[in-house]
């Protein structure tokens, strides 16, 4: 009878992890989902803004390429 109280307390207590470990992995995945949209959304804002002061996509590729280039 000991044996079986002892295998409740062990299986009861790897579910609470499990469920644990699945929160931090979701707070995790999420966390990294938002940093990923956050930084895709400031480089589109940066190549537009490029583009828009360079005078369009043709001018954008031409300073670029002189800025490579020399």
């Amino acid at each position: 009878m000991k044996t079986q109280t002892a295998a409740a307390k062990t299986g009861s207590s790897v579910r609470t992890a499990g469920k644990v470990d699945e929160q931090i992995m979701r707070v995790g995945l999420a966390t990294i989902g938002i940093s990923s949209c956050a930084i895709g959304i400031w480089a589109s804002i940066s190549f537009l803004s490029g583009m828009a002061v360079s005078g369009g996509p043709l001018a954008l590729i031409a300073d670029w390429l002189k800025a490579i280039l020399g």
